[in-house]
């Protein structure tokens, strides 16, 4: 009995020991996290998966189920409508869903990658923002640049071959991308030709050589006109409109020189 003793209070004092060697004692616990029922997941399922969870929903239902804070949110307008949007980010990944602006705010639609969001903007007659660098990701192969002087400095104009799940006949569509983003939208060749030619009036106008030509042709159009200060013919004085309170310079004498 006394040797088990002993050994059990040896057994204590080295465990003792060995604990003040260590400087702490880290547990760790680890376990399956706990998630709502019928929660939408933004970064496991697609445009067409969170419509179809989100249908009827409000955007206030909508902001409560998602677990996390939303990075924008705002108002983006059409011809005469308005809808609200809120967008979620996460690295290169991103979530954006269109509600009505109205109350009550019913969800419209969802985009979760480049062609989601060209055709959100296609339907709605808005642009809910696409980087230029997910673009031309997205995209790669179907899209060439097109050049122009005009364009400023940082702007590109990408051409495509376009069609989605509403336009069935594709058909050429020019992206405008400026500051990274994209900014215009041309449905056809024509009205990509009169953006560009805006910009060529541009450019000219604020040239040197155009303001110089300006200038010179103001000069030339200016409109005299005559008044009568005093004396005048017969037709002068009868058709002049008459100077009242003239101020006068004064009118230089002629002297002989002195000899």
């Amino acid at each position: 009995m006394k040797i088990y003793l002993c050994a059990a209070v040896l057994c204590f004092l080295f465990c003792s020991a060995a604990a003040q060697e260590t400087d702490e004692i880290v547990i760790e616990m680890t376990g399956d996290s706990v998630s709502r029922p019928n929660e939408p997941s933004l970064w496991n399922f697609s445009a067409v998966q969170l419509t179809r969870k989100l249908r009827g929903k409000t955007r206030e239902q909508v902001l409560y189920a998602v677990p996390v804070v939303s990075d924008k949110d705002r108002i983006v307008r059409s011809t005469g409508k308005e809808y609200a949007l809120v967008e979620y980010y996460s690295g290169g990944d991103f979530r954006k869903f269109l509600f009505k602006a109205e109350s009550p705010q019913t969800f419209v639609a969802a985009a979760a990658n480049a062609a989601d969001v060209l055709a959100v903007n296609k339907k709605y007659g808005i642009n809910i923002g696409l980087p230029q660098a997910v673009f031309e990701t997205f995209y790669a192969g179907q899209i060439s640049a097109e050049s122009s002087e005009f364009l400023p400095k940082g702007t590109i104009l990408y051409k495509m071959l376009y069609r989605d799940i509403n336009t069935p006949s594709p058909y050429n569509r020019w992206f405008l991308f400026e500051k990274n983003e994209l900014s215009h939208t041309f449905e056809n060749e024509a009205d990509k030709n009169s953006y560009l030619d805006s910009l060529k009036k541009q450019a000219e106008g604020s040239s040197p050589q155009t303001k110089r030509q300006t200038a010179r042709s103001s000069r030339q159009n200016r409109t005299v006109r005559k008044a009568l200060i005093s004396g005048g013919t017969a037709w002068d004085r009868a058709n002049l409109p008459r100077v009242n309170n003239p101020t006068l310079l004064p009118t230089p004498s002629l002297k002989k020189a002195d000899k």
